[in-house]
C-alpha cells in the first residue's frame, strides 16, 4: 500500500513535462527557419527554408527578394539618366544663330558713384557715351526700353528679347601707379569702368573693367566698349539659339 503513491506520482512528472514542451511549442507559431545554399550551375543561391509546425517546409529565395526590391530603383536611376541625355542632346541639336545674325543687347543705365555724378558734365553723358560705341556695330544691336515709373525713371529692356544684358558702373577713385619719368608710385585720379555681362543661353556670366586717367575718359570708354564686344560675339555668340 505504501508504494502506490510513488508509483502515481513517477507517472504524473513525465506527462507534465510533454504538456510544458507542447505548450512551448504553441507559443512560438511552430515555424523554424533555416539558411542554406545550393548550387544549380548558375553559381551559388542563398535560401531560406522553413517549416512549420506541421512538417512542412517551404523554400525563399533570398536573391530574388532583393532583386525585386531592386529592380525599381535601377529602372527609376536609368530613366532620370535617360532624360538628362534627351536634354543634353535637344541643347546640341538646337539650331544656333548664323554669324552674321543679330544679337540683341539690353544696355542697363549705368551705376555712377557720387564723384562721378559731380564729374558728369550733363545727366546722362556717361550713358550715351557708352551706347554710342555700339550704335554702328554690324552685329550688337541695342534694343530699346521703356520707362517705368516703379524704376525710377530709368530704361529697363524686356527681358524676354534681349540675348545678353550688359550692367555698366563707372567709378572715379584715387590710385597709385608707377610714375613713367620717376619709375616711383604716385597717385592718380582714375576713371574705372566695369561691367557685367549675362545671358541665359548660353548660361554665360563675365565681368570687364577698364582704368584710366579721369581726363582721357572717353577713350576709356571705347576700350571698355570693345572688351564687351569681345565677349558677347566671341564668347557668347556663337551659342546664342536662333531666332
Amino acid at each position: 500500500m505504501s508504494k502506490t503513491p510513488s508509483r502515481a506520482k513517477s507517472v504524473l512528472i513525465p506527462g507534465c513535462l510533454v504538456m510544458v514542451c507542447l505548450a512551448l511549442t504553441a507559443c512560438t507559431g511552430g515555424t523554424n527557419t533555416s539558411k542554406a545554399s545550393r548550387a544549380d550551375g548558375q553559381g551559388s543561391k542563398a535560401a531560406l527554408y522553413e517549416t512549420d509546425y506541421d512538417g512542412q517546409t517551404s523554400t525563399r529565395n533570398t536573391q530574388d527578394s532583393k532583386a525585386k526590391h531592386q529592380v525599381p530603383a535601377s529602372h527609376k536611376a536609368e530613366q532620370r539618366r535617360a532624360k538628362k541625355g534627351e536634354q543634353i542632346e535637344g541643347l546640341s541639336i538646337a539650331p544656333k544663330r548664323r554669324p552674321n545674325d543679330p544679337i540683341y543687347v539690353s544696355l542697363v543705365p549705368p551705376v555712377l558713384d557720387s564723384k562721378m555724378q559731380q564729374a558728369e558734365k550733363s545727366k546722362g553723358a556717361v550713358e550715351r557715351q557708352i551706347r554710342s560705341e555700339f550704335t554702328s556695330d554690324p552685329i550688337i544691336k541695342l534694343i530699346e526700353g521703356d520707362r517705368s515709373s516703379s524704376d525710377k525713371g530709368k530704361l529697363r529692356a524686356a527681358p524676354s528679347i534681349a540675348d545678353v544684358e550688359v550692367a555698366p558702373k563707372v567709378s572715379i577713385k584715387d590710385i597709385y601707379v608707377l610714375q613713367p619719368q620717376t619709375g616711383k608710385p604716385g597717385k592718380m585720379t582714375a576713371v574705372i569702368f566695369e561691367a557685367t555681362i549675362t545671358s541665359q543661353e548660353p548660361p554665360v556670366t563675365s565681368t570687364v573693367s577698364e582704368t584710366g586717367h579721369v581726363l582721357q575718359n572717353v577713350e576709356v570708354s571705347k576700350r571698355f566698349a570693345t572688351q564687351i564686344k569681345q565677349v558677347i560675339l566671341e564668347r557668347i555668340g556663337p551659342g546664342i539659339p536662333a531666332h
